[in-house]
């Protein structure tokens, strides 16, 4: 499992691939992939299951 950190990495990077997408399902698709990585992210950060939870907050928004 990674770290609090790693998780909202990914998140950020489904996020410029949903940006990318042409494809209105698509772009739901990648939007769907980064909330999950950012729920992830916080469950980390508050289960104290990562070394480096700096306790940021990361909001996702869908796509236009």
């Amino acid at each position: 499992m990674g770290t609090h950190r790693d998780h909202r990495e990914w998140a950020e990077k489904c996020m410029a691939r949903a940006q990318a997408a042409a494809d209105p399902q698509d772009k739901a698709l990648w939007v769907t992939l980064a909330q999950s990585w950012v729920r992830l992210s916080e469950h980390s950060a508050h289960d104290g299951s990562s070394a480096d939870a700096d306790g940021g907050a990361m909001v996702v928004h869908p796509a236009d």
